[in-house]
């Protein structure tokens, strides 16, 4: 392959940016450039000596140039300079921009020791939308025919899928990083492939409203899924060169360092949108074929922010505003974990004045900020317990206490004690409805007089997809369906099925809703608790009042053309 000059971008002019080099592949330190010559080379004599056998002893010298930034320049190495996987003589570098020499791999971003690190300018923003027609000029040419295509139709592949979910009239969203310091980071700056990746991944992600993405090596591929409205999703598959690309961007924002391929790392950074600023939480783990990264994304945009906004019934949304104002008692929330319990108990805590009262919350972790509330997290490593710390917040005048979830007797018994002193208790436990809660506390060996006089409320819930309703179909109720819906179906002939198309992923669904189950502690329900407690005595009782299972929540939103029923009985079960 023949040397060619390449022209990724024009740099800035004025002061000489603080740029340093982060290795992305192979084993080096990050050097930072700050005026002087660098070389590169197997050299011991270079500034950068690497074992490489692929790289010449030496390889490349980066340097100032003469309009205030920085180029790389060949040394007349055999295996040639790459910037962007394009080979050059000499280049201007950027943040954002990949060099390569030999088989290690370096980031060029800005030195974020340097006080001017955090300086901005227009080479700094970037608009995905111009991901494609900015590749570095003759980038196809150089690349050579079939392997060029697969390598550069990877972006072809994850725009489409971007771009294909609604909104589609929406241009893609500008975003930057703040690294796991809190300083603006150029790890997304410029338009080489590991940054340009990074970014489509983030952009396809929040437009498909997804908590978590899954990036695994598989041998000469990167499969990245992602999770979506609790399933996992295929999105694509990367080539290995391209998701090595990105690992190096992500660690680079975690400030991690470089590591072997059965490492365990962790990590975490923000990212910054228009319109808001989403917590990102790395995790590397080690697989047959290299590392494995999941990316768990807090981000609260579509999230349910009031009681109104959650679909409660009626009933259901008074009783529960009204003991939210209550100066003392117990609400409960129940279901497996990613059911929409803290949600749920966030809007709770929402409904109550937090300027006349002193709202305090335990949890573990704490994913979201509530204004006006003193969150506390749980580190077990230093005996900061859920019991611990709730013993402690009480000695710290409540008014209201979240506790996030109750795992043992002690936070049990002492959230109990809490709630008849005076105190207003929201919490959460793993049970699959509402009266197995009550059993599952007396498992606790929580007193049954305690269970019985502390509750107020108990709130079940699950959550199940919408259907998309660009491809949902109409389908005929059979006689065995309109018999086991039974008043719930309304007299309708015809329910709703998912099908599948691009602007959801092909899974028939797009978002989801909560089901909810609730259970209004009443003196007939005390005094079966304290005495002998059954599941069917309590089903007795409460049966005669306003009372709607899971189930049946489900099934009214099938009538309605919501959801479908395959997915009510996949989530709540098919009992009644």
């Amino acid at each position: 392959m023949s040397s060619t000059s390449s022209k990724p971008r024009a740099h800035r002019v004025g002061l000489m940016p603080a740029l340093k080099l982060t290795p992305i592949r192979g084993q080096t330190k990050p050097v930072p450039l700050t005026g002087g010559r660098v070389t590169i080379g197997r050299s011991p004599d270079c500034t950068v000596a690497i074992i490489d056998e692929r790289a010449s002893r030496q390889h490349c010298v980066l340097q100032p140039d003469n309009k205030g930034g920085w180029l790389v320049r060949d040394l007349g190495s055999r295996n040639g300079t790459k910037v962007n996987d394009v080979r050059v003589m000499e280049s201007p570098l950027n943040p954002g921009d990949v060099l390569k020499v030999g088989s290690h791999e370096f980031l060029i971003e800005r030195d974020g020791s340097d006080p001017t690190a955090g300086d901005t300018d227009a080479e700094g923003s970037y608009h995905v939308g111009s991901a494609l027609k900015d590749l570095p000029e003759g980038a196809m040419a150089q690349a050579g025919s079939l392997t060029a295509s697969r390598e550069v139709g990877w972006m072809f592949e994850l725009q489409g899928v971007m771009t294909s979910l609604p909104p589609r009239d929406q241009a893609p969203e500008e975003i930057s990083i703040i690294d796991a310091n809190g300083r603006p980071s150029d790890v997304l700056a410029g338009t080489a492939d590991g940054p340009n990746a990074v970014r489509l991944l983030f952009q396809t992600a929040s437009k498909a409203r997804s908590t978590d993405i899954h990036i695994e090596p598989k041998g000469d591929n990167f499969q990245v899924r992602m999770r979506v409205d609790g399933d996992m999703v295929s999105i694509m598959d990367l080539p290995k060169r391209v998701g090595e690309l990105v690992y190096g961007v992500i660690k680079a924002a975690c400030h991690m360092h470089v590591a072997g391929r059965d490492a365990i790392q962790e990590g975490h950074f923000s990212v910054v949108f228009p319109d808001r600023r989403v917590e990102y939480r790395i995790s590397f783990t080690p697989t047959v074929h290299g590392q494995k990264l999941v990316v768990r994304i807090l981000d609260q945009k579509g999230q349910p922010e009031s009681m109104a906004s959650l679909g409660l019934t009626s009933y259901a949304f008074d009783r529960i505003n009204q003991a939210c104002q209550q100066d003392s008692g117990l609400v409960l929330a129940c279901g497996p974990t990613g059911s929409g319990k803290t949600t749920t108990l966030y809007n709770c805590i929402r409904t109550i004045d937090r300027t006349t009262r002193n709202v305090v919350t335990i949890e573990d972790p704490v994913e979201y900020q509530l204004d006006n509330v003193t969150q506390i997290p749980v580190d077990e490593q230093k005996n900061n317990t859920f019991g611990q710390l709730l013993r402690s917040v009480l000695r710290q005048d409540p008014d209201v206490i979240l506790v996030g979830e109750i795992r043992d007797e002690e936070t049990a018994r002492t959230a109990m004690q809490a709630s008849l002193t005076g105190h207003l208790v929201f919490s959460s436990i793993h049970s699959k409805e509402t009266i197995s809660s009550v059993f599952r506390l007396l498992d606790l060996k929580v007193e049954p007089y305690l269970v019985a006089n502390s509750l107020d409320l108990v709130l079940a819930q699950r959550l199940v997809r919408i259907l998309c309703d660009t491809c949902k179909q109409k389908i005929p109720v059979s006689p065995g369906q309109a018999t086991r819906l039974g008043k719930w179906l309304g007299g309708k002939s015809e329910i709703y099925a998912a099908t599948g198309c691009s602007r959801c992923l092909r899974t028939g669904y797009r978002g989801r809703r909560a089901l909810f189950e609730l259970l209004d502690f009443n003196d007939e329900l005390r005094d079966i608790v304290l005495t002998r407690p059954s599941i069917q005595s309590m089903k007795k009782v409460i049966e005669q009042g306003l009372f709607t299972t899971l189930q049946q929540f489900g099934w009214k939103l099938v009538a309605d053309g919501i959801t479908s029923l395959d997915e009510v009985d996949r989530v709540a079960g098919m009992g009644g």
